[in-house]
């Protein structure tokens, strides 16, 4: 499976042609930079809202050890937090933004999460953010790529497109081994290398979810982290710049996964594979079924991911499971 699928980064070894030029401190006046939610609710045309929406984009580029990678992120919050992908910054050093008004600005990584290919950069300057929508997807909803395909030439482009499925799960490849993305949205707004990071927006220029793989051996099929985890981290962020995720200790897989391996298994919840830290103290075991974390319902991995992360380090949450058909729970400290 693996094979037909690629991350959206650019890896550049030839840069002083791209980068020169490609960034004006004295700005362009007729970009309206002002700190504020893109409200679309008062635009005209989808042209305006496209047009405000790009302001909340960012071009990426980040120093590595031989060459550079270039990649796309939008603000989240009114204090300059850019949500990208894990695989654009990881590894390098030197995070350089690309504004839409023709400025740059640099980057501080503040947290990043390879499995989920995640990752939050603090701007050194607070710029227009978008508005999010964590409801349902539709086949057929219409929505646009923002990002910057190929090279930093092409910052801010547009592409349009509907959204083809949803739910899919894909196993990728990340500094940790292998790993699955789960309910991705899969689309066909055109992307390329670059595009990863860069937000897909719904017709009111809210974010649904974060580019970051495309088939290679095919057109038109690309598929989006959806938002619902970048927005529970970017609170965490807010709340307390130092977070960092908290650690359950729980290696395991769900329906969704067996399906991708062609297998099928009957009921919801997180199969326990194997324990360790956390999760073995608070004698969780191989076979378990997790089917609720801290009162939220757990159906997949994804939901037991996002449950996590919605608690800090130390603290104590309850755990609820099934083992051998009966209902249990214990208490978890998260390390």
């Amino acid at each position: 499976m693996k094979k037909f699928f690629c991350f959206l980064f650019s890896f550049i070894l030839i840069i002083p042609i791209l980068l020169a030029g490609c960034g004006t401190q004295t700005g362009d006046p007729s970009v309206d930079m002002s700190v504020r939610r893109i409200a679309t609710e008062s635009t005209t045309s989808l042209s305006d809202m496209l047009s405000q929406a790009r302001s909340a984009v960012v071009g990426i580029s980040v120093d590595l050890p031989d060459g550079y990678a270039i990649g796309s992120g939008f603000a989240i919050t009114d204090d300059g937090l850019i949500l990208t992908n894990n695989h654009v910054v990881e590894g390098g050093s030197n995070i350089t933004l690309y504004y839409a008004d023709k400025t740059t600005g640099t980057g501080k990584l503040l947290w990043t999460e390879p499995g989920l290919d995640l990752a939050v950069v603090r701007s050194s300057r607070e710029i227009p953010y978008l508005g999010v929508n964590t409801g349902d997807v539709y086949i057929g909803q219409e929505v646009f790529a923002l990002g910057t395909p190929l090279t930093l030439e092409f910052k801010h482009t547009v592409t349009h497109g509907i959204i083809s499925a949803t739910n899919r799960t894909l196993e990728t490849q990340s500094s940790e081994g292998a790993s699955f993305l789960q309910s991705l949205i899969q689309h066909d707004a055109a992307i390329n290398p670059g595009n990863s990071g860069g937000p897909l927006i719904n017709s009111a220029g809210q974010v649904i979810g974060i580019n970051t793989l495309k088939a290679t051996e095919g057109e038109g099929i690309g598929f989006a982290i959806p938002i619902e985890i970048g927005s529970i981290v970017t609170e965490k962020i807010r709340e307390n710049t130092n977070y960092v995720s908290p650690y359950l200790g729980v290696f395991g897989f769900d329906s969704d996964i067996a399906l991708a391996y062609g297998e099928k298994l009957d009921g919801d919840g997180v199969y326990v594979i194997s324990t360790d830290g956390p999760a073995t103290e608070a004698g969780l075991q191989k076979g378990d079924l997790i089917y609720q974390f801290g009162g939220m319902e757990v159906h997949n991995l994804l939901d037991l991911r996002k449950a996590v992360l919605s608690y800090n380090q130390g603290d104590a949450v309850v755990v609820n499971f099934y083992r051998s058909g009966i209902t249990k729970e214990t208490m978890v400290i998260l390390q």
